[in-house]
């Protein structure tokens, strides 16, 4: 994820593709950095000002760059046996109205992208695909899963992210049964609406897909009630302070689901991922981490023991603004897990703890188990 103070010549921003938001972006004086080969609102103003505003209230990030897919199925049972082959998880418990976190298998066991299903339909899903990884989820779906599926990346849309504990009451005006709906649940409001309550920040949230005009006339609305707009470095934060990886920084297609800190998700199943593959011993882990004292860790950065020998290296790293400390992601070899670790800054050995749970408490509405 690009920092604040990334650079970036005027020639080359041109050069990149914009979303349908980026004459809105520009009235609000945003600072743009290339993302996915995209012109993407890096900032508006002070980054601790749009993390703050999330985290108590409620922010807003134009994320149309990421793509919605419709799959279509004559049954439930297609959309689970189709996708099963290329997905880390079976999505056989995935049912209307819910969604569910997953991921796609290269065949060597790697990472294609991870993704979002959502059961929109008993006969239609919708997966929602990274902006680096649009072409490749589709091209992956066409070769493995088109003799059951009807597979239509959306066209002419806009997606936006409304996150923090006051979102519902900023999108109730405009959907007012968003009410009923709860985390990680979705619903079609016609072919053309689509709201999941979810998002990457680890506060209550919704991210809605519509048509260009209808979703450009909401952002201006959304902002016209108050809601702050927010760029990729408070995103990258955000994401940081929820422990959500990164595909590019954790997720790689070179690593396994096991090696990417997302291994909650692995299920041993048939798919184009061998199993002879899949289930070899693991050298590397991918964990979370707080620093112990002053600085802040960079992608890059490498992580060394107690003798200074270096046995990992940072993902990920940021500055904490609602906990004050340094944090992110690592990749390390896994006999050092419980070891002392450092991560050198400037040639000085900083102290850190692994994070096992998020230092948020987030205000994601869940609904109560039966």
């Amino acid at each position: 994820m690009p920092q604040c103070g990334h650079r970036v010549t005027i020639s080359k921003l041109y050069l990149m593709k914009s979303t349908p938001l980026f004459e809105e972006h520009k009235k609000l004086n945003a600072k743009f950095v290339p993302f996915a080969s995209y012109n993407m609102p890096v900032s508006y103003g002070a980054v601790k000002d749009e993390v703050l505003q999330v985290r108590t209230r409620c922010g807003m990030f134009d994320v149309s760059h990421m793509l919605p897919i419709s799959l279509r199925a004559k049954t439930r049972d297609d959309l689970v046996t189709a996708l099963s082959r290329i997905c880390v998880r079976v999505p056989e418990k995935l049912d209307v109205p819910k969604a569910q976190y997953n991921a796609f298998y290269n065949d060597k066991a790697g990472l294609v992208d991870d993704i979002t299903i959502s059961a929109v339909d008993k006969s239609h899903w919708i997966v929602v695909a990274n902006a680096g990884n649009r072409d490749a989820d589709v091209e992956l779906l066409q070769k493995h899963t088109k003799d059951l599926l009807v597979i239509t990346p959306w066209s002419n849309y806009v997606l936006i992210a409304l996150q923090g504990p006051m979102a519902q009451s900023f999108l109730e005006p405009h959907f007012p049964s968003i009410a009923e709906m709860y985390y990680y649940e979705t619903r079609l409001f016609d072919e053309k609406i689509f709201i999941a309550r979810m998002g990457y920040t680890g506060e209550d949230g919704f991210e809605i897909a519509c048509p260009q005009d209808a979703g450009i006339a909401l952002w201006q609305k959304l902002l016209s009630q108050g809601v702050a707009p927010c760029g990729l470095a408070a995103r990258d934060v955000l994401r940081l302070e929820a422990l959500m990886p990164l595909y590019g920084n954790e997720l790689l297609p070179t690593l396994r689901p096991q090696e990417s800190g997302i291994a909650f998700l692995y299920m041993d199943h048939e798919s184009i991922a061998p199993r002879s593959i899949r289930e070899q011993n693991i050298a590397e882990t991918t964990v979370a981490f707080r620093m112990e004292s002053e600085g802040v860790p960079r992608q890059g950065y490498s992580i060394v023991d107690a003798e200074g020998v270096r046995v990992g290296v940072v993902t990920s790293g940021t500055f904490s603004f609602t906990q004050n400390y340094g944090m992110g992601f690592m990749r390390i070899k896994i006999e050092v897990k419980d070891s002392p670790l450092f991560v050198e800054i400037r040639g000085e050995k900083k102290p850190i703890t692994l994070l096992a749970k998020p230092p948020i408490t987030g205000s994601v509405r869940r609904r109560k188990k039966e």
